[in-house]
């Protein structure tokens, strides 16, 4: 062997790595900062659970998972092996010793095995089975490659260095006497002459070396980065924005004493914080991110992988501007736009902010936050976002609701159904909770519907409790998902003093919208409450006892509200409910749970129309067909809509209805006489007139 070689070659090859990687590192380092390095704890846990166990990459696929996990704790257990071959360049017969180095030896030989078995997988995945998440893509191929060029030539080289030196070499000889692929490799080449085992021997040494180092100098070139800024990203990770959106300090923008200073959300590169960049030379290109995404489904122009993507190949061209800092104060920076040209406006607009792609990735990359900032600069500072939301925001600013219907009618829907009215702060003593109604099932006709049947469940359950009427405002959680910061802060601002005035502590809602917004992101405005979905409390009150209900629904299928399932984590409360309601076992879409597929109201979509590809609902009730369900179960009055617009579009009215589980619940009830001892207590139960 040759210490000047192998001095040189990792000289060589450690000089690559870190002159490609600073190319992109040297990006995110320019970028705007953001403490990601808070709870350290949570963090290291994080990077155990989801870095060396790899807990999201195997169970969210099974065998892809195995595979990933087999060949990445493979290169993890082979750190040694290599050490060992880089100090045999300096001394030939270096081995581990003991017993210690023997096991080693022999669970080197299998660990190879298993990581090339993994890598046949991988081609027959690639090649064969051909899933529609993966893209062609030349990089993996050679990646592949040199994994299995590695694993072949170290087995190779340990059968030549048996068969040529365990016979001098005590060490040597113990280490076959471990190592199982490599001794029956030294025993088929036992018979070569002394000049072509020395060839190998050699030519195989360097062969691996060189594979391995070329290797390290590939990974900052291409998606494989990944390897070394995987489990950093895992520990940078944030476990938000996902329900909540980056707020924006409205005072520190109205108050800014130039227009430069005055900036909201994304407009170029520069605006993005480092991890944005970061996650952009991470992304593995696995595609997980695509398998329940809405608009990858239904052919509109966003994905994840491809915003990354996109993304990447951007901040790589813009390099030098980026690496050179923000120019002079009074110039125009020669960053391009982000939007219209990196991120096409469909792009941007698509998204649903269901939250899939967060979920899905392996390594928790990030989406929403910097769509939501995109959002919120075209919106607040450029003024171009989709024409029909122009009166939805009117009609927010003016009447807070999205019909533009008079805000004193709110709650009229209530008339003639006996439902309290809150008006005081004693009022609100005497509740259990306040039903926080919302736009949808304060003015739409189907949620009217919901909220009536929700308020049989409450009244037969002997639930205390009572409704803001015409003080009731909405929550902005759809102006604020779509970019109109300013707006939404106003709404939240008018909701939290009502609430706050009446001294309301506890609320419940039928929109998973408004409870989430409630729940997770009223904090910041001073609204701090106990929020329960009316789903989570009908499971609550069905395992009390205060319900009673009869089996009477057959194939009835559950529609998965993102805003409540991946959002929230609230997957088993409404299936719960439907196991009580139903004569058979309850159906279940084949994109569910957490792979749930998204409705496409969510992000403000619900006021857009759709115009690329195919209707996302329309795919959705297109997935429950062939288990010819009689009910598709929803828990959200904008899934309730855009489900049964599917079945009519679909022709399916006849066979299938649409129900939130508050009317199934108020359809299977057995009446039964309750006398509540605190009814006294009670608000006011005359409507508003």
């Amino acid at each position: 062997m040759s210490p000047l070689g192998i001095s040189l070659l990792m000289l060589v090859a450690l000089t690559g790595f870190l002159s490609l990687a600073w190319r992109k590192l040297a990006i995110v380092v320019a970028l705007q900062p953001e403490v990601r390095w808070d709870r350290p704890g949570a963090r290291l846990k994080r990077i155990f659970v989801h870095g060396l166990l790899q807990s999201r990459m195997i169970f969210g696929d099974l065998k892809a998972g195995l595979m990933h996990c087999v060949i990445f704790l493979g290169f993890v257990a082979l750190l040694a092996r290599k050490i060992q071959l880089i100090v045999i360049g300096y001394r030939e017969g270096f081995v581990y010793p003991g017993v210690a180095g023997g096991l080693f030896a022999g669970a080197k030989d299998f660990i190879e095995l298993a990581v090339l078995a993994a890598v046949g997988y991988a081609f027959w995945r690639r090649f064969v089975i051909k899933p529609a998440r993966l893209e062609a893509n030349r990089e993996a191929v050679l990646i592949l490659s040199l994994i299995a060029a590695i694993m072949v030539t170290d087995l190779l080289f340990d059968g030549f260095r048996f068969a040529l030196l365990a016979g001098a070499d005590p060490g040597i000889a113990h280490e076959r006497s471990y190592a199982v692929v490599g001794g029956a490799l030294a025993a088929a080449f036992g018979g070569w002459s002394e000049t072509a085992l020395l060839a190998g021997y050699h030519s195989l040494y360097w062969l691996q070396l060189v594979a391995v180092f070329g290797f390290l100098v590939l990974l900052p070139l291409g998606e494989h980065f990944h390897i070394v800024t995987g489990v950093p990203g895992l520990f940078f990770a944030n476990p938000g924005p996902l329900n909540r959106v980056p707020s924006v300090d409205l005072d520190r923008v109205m108050n800014a004493a130039d227009g430069e200073e005055m900036k909201v959300g994304v407009r170029t590169a520069r605006d993005l914080v480092w991890k944005d960049a970061f996650d952009a030379f991470t992304c593995t290109e696995c595609g997980r991110c695509k398998e329940a995404c809405p608009t990858f489904l239904t052919g509109k122009p966003l994905a994840l992988k491809w915003v990354h993507d996109s993304v990447k190949r951007h901040l790589m061209q813009q390099r030098q501007t980026i690496v050179a800092g923000a120019p002079p104060k009074g110039t125009d920076d020669p960053l391009p736009a982000l939007v219209g040209g990196v991120i096409g406006e469909d792009t941007l607009w698509a998204c649903t902010t269901c939250g899939y792609c967060e979920t899905a990735c392996p390594i928790e990359l990030e989406h929403l936050g910097k769509f939501y900032r995109m959002r919120q600069h075209q919106v607040m500072m450029e003024g171009v976002f989709p024409h029909e939301l122009k009166a939805v925001f009117d009609a927010y600013e003016v009447q807070s609701n999205p019909w533009a219907l008079p805000a004193d009618t709110r709650g009229a829907w209530a008339n003639g159904l006996g439902v309290p009215i809150v008006k005081t702060a004693d009022d609100v003593k005497g509740l259990d909770y306040l039903f926080y109604v919302g736009s949808a099932e304060s003015f739409d006709p189907r949620g009217q519907k919901i909220a009536t049947a929700f308020v049989k469940v409450l009244k037969e359950a002997g639930v205390r409790f009572g409704i803001l009427g015409a003080a009731e405002s909405s929550t902005g959680e759809s102006v604020r998902r779509a970019g109109n910061e300013m707006l939404f802060q106003q709404l939240a601002a008018t909701l939290v003093a009502t609430l706050n005035g009446l001294g309301v502590t506890r609320i419940v809602t039928c929109d998973p919208h408004a409870f989430n917004s409630l729940k997770n992101e009223y904090s910041e405005f001073g609204g701090h409450y106990e929020v329960i979905h009316h789903t989570q409390l009908i499971a609550r009150l069905l395992a009390e006892g205060r319900l009673d209900v009869r089996p009477q629904f057959e194939r009835v299928i559950y529609h998965e509200p993102c805003y409540l399932s991946r959002h929230n984590g609230e997957y088993d409360a409404p299936r719960a409910v439907i196991r009580r309601l139903s004569r058979d076992t309850p159906l279940e879409f084949p994109l569910n749970r957490a792979k749930a597929m998204c409705c496409g109201a969510g992000g403000a979509r619900m006021w857009m129309e759709e115009s690329i590809g195919t209707r996302i609902n329309v795919t959705r009730v297109e997935q429950a067909l062939p288990q010819a369900p009689k009910v598709i179960a929803t828990g959200c009055p904008y899934c309730a809509v855009m489900m049964s617009d599917g079945i009519g579009t679909l022709g399916q009215e006849g066979r299938i209805s649409t129900r939130d589980l508050a009317e199934l619940v108020a359809e299977a009830m057995e009446h039964h006489p309750r006398t509540t001892a605190t009814d006294a207590r009670a608000p006011d139960h005359r409507p508003e007139s």
